[in-house]
């Protein structure tokens, strides 16, 4: 039964992450950068000083934490094991189009955030926001908002945690020796704690969390380029060659390279799947494209930075097979290892750390995953809201909430304990979906996010902290008293 379940979602992730995903992605992305004159190069600055923006309220949270709560999905098992898998499968030129796609993602990470933060609305007092709001209140399209929010509920909620609990128990297991059900138990506990909180709790455990775990992690990385800094132009010459299908053996065909490359980058930054789209428009901002700016800085940490920190690690220690035929020569453990392994990190950081590597490793994994999964559940709840919006449903928002925080931990529990090529092909079929149909809003609404990007644009170049004007820029589906409050509280803030 098993074996049927694989094999049938198996099939399913050969269309949905073929040919035409990449041209949707890597398209959409050429696209708006273009449309918006290469601003995540000429903005570079500007982006990263976003994540520091100041201010909250009783119904949003700062910049930041809405940045960390967001870095807290991106920088996860992608940025570890996807990169391992991406290596294994597509060879050593999967790292350059990975890092190609995550320039390019970051304009539809811009674009899906800055447009979830201008059609954003308060439930129960907290902002919320994200494809399905944009579809009903931008597009006018609320049986599409339907249909995305119960396709980004089950899918967020049901399958993308398994790639994620499946990786933390496999790293302990590699590491510690300690059975995955066990690693399974502690994660599922510990999740309900934290979402039992709400989004507050989450921010403020994301904000705690990832600025330690992304240093530290990438603290050890550069120590280890450093220690084979004599490697990496004989590295970079493997990576290029392989980019182009120039060398079978260690990178396969062309068409894999790509593939691999572009999937797992999508698939760490998870632009264009509208996972960044919520906690953004949680935010308390003065304009969208601010905390636009921000989450787009977010892709550049995530797959640019620490994808291919993870990339050089293991390139640089020769700590890697491929599936076209190349075979480790430095570490003969990988002699038997057939497939994209968070074990690749782990003999990477021992040539440096020795044998603590698989335990250090195993540690950053869980905070990077544990992570991801507390994102998932705030996107998943957001989903919810939306389709039990308005008013006289207060008490089946609760009852649906109630149903999430208890079954989430119980779900992840059981992918702790599943296969692992299973739990990757769940995570990827839900990525997939969800990326398609959430493009479809995204770029049907590009051209108000672009409208927004000018307005920003013109607004920094007079010299002015930029404010939205709901007057000025006013579409239908716009919450206007919503943002004639922000602007009167942020006009005052200047004043």
């Amino acid at each position: 039964m098993l074996e049927i379940i694989t094999n049938f979602v198996g099939a399913l992730n050969g269309p949905i992450w073929g040919v035409g995903m990449l041209v949707l992605i890597v398209g959409s992305g050429l696209y708006l950068t273009i449309r918006m004159g290469f601003f995540q190069f000429a903005h570079f600055g500007d982006m990263w000083k976003r994540i520091f923006e100041k201010g909250h309220s009783e119904s949003g949270i700062s910049a930041f934490a809405s940045f960390c709560t967001t870095m807290a999905m991106r920088v996860g098992t992608g940025n570890v094991a996807g990169v391992a898998v991406a290596i294994f499968s597509g060879g050593p030129g999967a790292l350059f189009w990975m890092v190609l796609a995550g320039m390019t993602n970051s304009a539809v990470c811009f674009t899906e955030c800055t447009l979830s933060v201008l059609y954003k609305t308060k439930i129960d007092g907290e902002y919320r926001g994200g494809g399905p709001y944009c579809a009903e209140r931008g597009l006018k399209w609320k049986p599409y908002g339907a249909f995305l929010a119960v396709i980004t509920m089950v899918g967020i909620a049901a399958f993308m945690p398994a790639a994620a609990t499946n990786t933390i128990c496999d790293g302990f297991r590699n590491a510690l020796n300690i059975p995955m059900w066990v690693s399974a138990l502690v994660i599922a506990l510990i999740m309900a704690v934290v979402i039992i909180g709400g989004v507050k709790r989450i921010s403020t455990v994301a904000s705690y969390i990832v600025p330690f775990m992304t240093g530290l992690y990438l603290i050890a990385a550069v120590i280890i380029i450093l220690i084979n800094i004599t490697k990496v132009p004989a590295m970079f010459v493997t990576v290029i060659s392989s980019a182009f299908g120039a060398n079978a053996v260690m990178g396969g065909t062309l068409g894999i390279a790509i593939q691999q490359g572009i999937k797992r980058g999508t698939f760490s930054s998870a632009s264009g799947m509208g996972e960044a789209s919520p906690t953004a428009a949680a935010a308390e901002t003065s304009h969208p494209v601010k905390q636009g700016m921000a989450n787009a800085a977010g892709v550049w940490l995530d797959t640019v930075i620490v994808c291919t920190a993870s990339g050089l690690m293991i390139l640089l220690t020769d700590a890697y097979n491929t599936s076209g035929g190349y075979v480790s020569q430095t570490f003969s453990e990988l002699q038997g290892v057939t497939s994209g392994s968070v074990y690749f990190v782990q003999l990477a950081c021992s040539t440096v750390m020795g044998t603590i590597a698989p335990t250090f490793i195993a540690i950053m994994l869980a905070l990077f995953s544990f992570t991801c999964l507390i994102s998932y559940y705030y996107e998943a709840e957001t989903a919810a809201m939306y389709l039990f919006q308005g008013p006289g449903k207060e008490k089946i928002r609760k009852a649906v909430v109630w149903i999430m925080r208890i079954g989430m931990p119980i779900l992840i529990f059981v992918y702790g304990n599943a296969a692992a090529g299973l739990a990757w092909d769940l995570s990827d079929l839900a990525l997939g979906s969800i990326t398609w149909i959430n493009m479809v809003v995204v770029m049907a609404l590009s051209s108000k996010s672009i409208a927004l990007y000018k307005d920003y644009e013109a607004q920094m170049k007079a010299g002015k902290d930029p404010i939205y004007d709901v007057e000025k820029l006013k579409w239908d589906g716009v919450d206007v008293e919503l943002w004639k409050s922000i602007k009167e509280k942020h006009t005052k803030t200047v004043s």
